[in-house]
């Protein structure tokens, strides 16, 4: 199993994952700056790219794009590896809100530079 880089913050709101032609409803278990845990029973296999939009407040979202990087018997795991800007900015906010370090939420956001479009 590859070890978490990132801050892993504990975050139950709900999600939408489209892959292929199929759009599902799950519940986030857990999110960092690069990766999400979401609740639910649907098989997609590992590798597999997926969109996700994650809902929270009543007018904010957060929209990326992601690859499956595990399945478990209560959901699957993803690795993102893409999103807006503004997305970014609520994911970050959402990570920081939960983290006591700052500094480390700085570095981690330098780290995935690559991935906001």
């Amino acid at each position: 199993m590859q070890k978490r880089n990132f801050t892993r913050v504990e975050f139950t709101e709900c999600a939408s994952v489209k892959h292929k032609d199929q759009v599902f409803f799950g519940n986030v278990k857990n999110m960092s700056l690069q990766g999400l845990f979401i609740k639910t029973d649907q098989e997609i296999p590992v590798n597999d790219p997926v969109e996700v939009t994650v809902y929270y407040s009543h007018n904010s979202s957060i929209n990326l794009h992601a690859n499956v990087v595990r399945r478990e018997e209560t959901g699957i795991g993803m690795q993102i590896n893409r999103m807006d800007v503004l997305s970014f900015v609520h994911l970050r906010d959402v990570v920081a809100m939960q983290c006591n370090d700052q500094n480390l939420i700085m570095r981690e956001t330098y780290k995935m530079a690559d991935c906001i479009h």
